[in-house]
């Protein structure tokens, strides 16, 4: 009997220690998977900021949006070598880098207010800045009460509404 005993409690012990095993391995997998996932966008960033450095004098970094509307652009917020508070943004492809006074526009929680008074939102997914028909714009993504996705784009100078996308 108490030989029977032991073997159940062995194989028990046995079950236990490949059922821990698998979920680690998940784990691994997961976090790993997480890991690979985010590096492109922790290198675009870097990259992003290397040049706001070299071509805006960026001196401290608050802030990194990326978009894809027609091209890929990344921004960096941020304040520059006489302490002002800039927006620089990168063509993922290259071409001409922007700088733009942050006093001189929308800030992104004045372009996240009017979304949300306007639209009152279920839920903002994302707010960046980016370029749109070659001019600065808040791209805006929200889920409506209904749970459908929508956009909004907002010129960045007047805020004015440049494209509105609703219920996809």
């Amino acid at each position: 009997m108490r030989r029977e005993h032991a073997s159940r409690q062995h194989l028990s012990n046995r079950v236990w220690l490949t059922v821990l095993g698998i979920v680690v391995v998940l784990l691994l997998i997961i976090f790993g998977g997480i890991h690979h996932a985010t590096s492109p966008v922790s290198k675009a960033k870097a990259q992003s900021v290397q040049i706001a450095k070299k071509y805006a004098g960026l001196k401290t970094t608050d802030g990194f949006y990326w978009t894809n509307l027609n091209q890929t652009y990344y921004t960096v917020a941020g304040k520059n070598n006489q302490n002002q508070s800039v927006y620089i943004i990168v063509p993922q492809k290259g071409g001409n880098v922007r700088v733009l006074q942050q006093s001189n526009g929308m800030t992104r929680d004045q372009a996240l207010g009017r979304i949300w008074s306007k639209h009152n939102p279920k839920k903002v997914i994302s707010a960046a800045l980016s370029v749109f028909n070659g001019h600065p714009a808040w791209v805006v993504s929200y889920m409506n009460q209904k749970g459908q996705l929508c956009y909004e784009t907002l010129s960045f100078k007047s805020g004015k509404v440049l494209q509105a996308i609703e219920n996809i």
